[in-house]
């Protein structure tokens, strides 16, 4: 009885010591959720790092380079059953300039497949160095529109620090990718908190 008693508290002890190394490391695993990407190149490229940030998350990539807006709106579609609580948007780089219209029925569309009931978390959008400007406001009139969506500002991000793009203005940097890693993580823990 006694080396019964003496096992279950040396286990308990164990258990204990092992949760609060956690709780001061961080990993905890209490903070967990599961996530979609579905999106361009910039998506693909954050990928490794988003991983790190939601350690303990699941993450279902759906990411292509050379993805069109049209083209990610086919695969939200097509997952629509399949789609996490929180979904991560990285469309409208590849997008034709002049298209905001296009891009404006497209951002709600995929606002209507994903439902009211899940947290959409979208890129603004920058090309050649340059904030897309009309597809950003077409972003940020659906933010206005939609409590469930959440706009991670990549145009500021970059407008702030060069040197998070990469030499083409277009993709990240290692750094770059890492902050947007990082910035995308905060949004999609904010809509678990929701």
């Amino acid at each position: 009885m006694r080396i019964t008693l003496a096992l279950v508290l040396a286990v308990a002890l164990a258990v204990a010591v092992v949760l609060a190394r956690r709780e001061g490391d961080g990993s905890s695993t209490a903070s967990t959720g599961a996530v979609t990407l579905v999106g361009d190149s910039l998506n693909v490229g954050m990928e490794p790092y988003l991983a790190e940030e939601l350690d303990g998350w699941q993450i279902d990539a759906h990411d292509e380079v050379g993805r069109a807006t049209s083209a990610g709106v086919d695969e939200l579609r097509a997952l629509r059953g399949s789609l996490a609580p929180v979904v991560v948007v990285s469309l409208g780089t590849n997008d034709a300039d002049g298209s905001d219209d296009e891009f404006r029925s497209l951002v709600d569309e995929a606002l209507a497949i994903a439902g009211p009931d899940r947290c959409v978390v979208w890129a603004t959008v920058v090309r050649d160095g340059e904030e897309r400007a009309g597809f950003d406001r077409v972003l940020r009139d659906a933010g206005e529109a939609h409590s469930n969506l959440r706009l991670l500002e990549w145009a500021s991000l970059v407008a702030g620090d060069a040197s998070l793009l990469a030499s083409d203005r277009v993709h990240g940097t290692p750094e770059g990718y890492a902050r947007r890693a990082e910035e995308t993580a905060r949004a999609a823990r904010a809509c678990e908190d929701t």
